[in-house]
């Protein structure tokens, strides 16, 4: 497929697996016909892994993560569900890095088509395909358009809420030691008595012998 090119769908489900050079993360999101989710419910992702006529599955590693729709399944309202991808490793762009989005027949595997989007380069997040339904038909459409602000600018875009990382707690203040109170002055030091010495009785004289 070329970007923007479209091919009706045969099968009620197809699965979209992105697979690069590099790790993926792969996200789904159902759109209404504002172009835009109807909760954050409608986004679909490793953390949020189904929803109504849409499910993710990682690819534990080597495989390329995938989003299967079952557009028998997908509610009234909902007119197409974008698959988008973004490079796992942080600060990571689509620079040299050509994803292929390959949509298969879920029930069989087999392959329906298969898109690279063409000249990548800072984009840090792609809307790779969508799957959507026109005059009642179900159809895939190429689509390849990149974002450079990541994932979340996609799922801003789509109406999303996305959380900002808080801001870290200020450290409590050390615990303040309280003043060390000056010790009490020592007691005068008095001169021994030349009669009590140490404290001990003081001997009688001895008695003197006559002459």
């Amino acid at each position: 497929m070329t970007p923007g090119s479209n091919l009706p769908l045969q099968t009620v489900r197809v699965t979209v697996d992105v697979a690069a050079p590099v790790r993926l993360d792969v996200s789904g999101l159902l759109l209404a016909a504002d172009g835009k989710v109807r909760s954050d419910a409608d986004f679909i992702f490793y953390n949020q892994p189904a929803g109504p006529g849409v499910s993710y599955r990682s690819g534990g590693g080597t495989a390329p993560d995938s989003i299967t729709v079952d557009t028998g399944s997908v509610p009234p309202g909902i007119e197409r569900i974008v698959v988008t991808a973004s490079p796992d490793a942080a600060g990571q762009t689509f620079q040299g890095v050509e994803p292929t989005a390959t949509v298969r027949d879920a029930a069989s595997g087999a392959v329906i088509a298969t898109f690279t989007p063409p000249q990548l380069g800072a984009e840090t997040a792609l809307v790779v395909v969508e799957v959507y339904q026109r005059g009642g038909v179900w159809k895939v459409r190429a689509v390849g358009q990149g974002y450079a602000n990541g994932l979340a600018g996609i799922a801003t875009d789509f109406g999303v809420s996305v959380d900002e990382e808080p801001a870290p707690a200020a450290a409590a203040p050390a615990p303040v030691a309280p003043p060390v109170p000056p010790a009490p002055p020592a007691p005068p030091a008095y001169p021994a008595s030349p009669w009590l010495g140490s404290g001990a009785s003081t001997p009688a004289p001895a008695p003197v012998a006559p002459a």
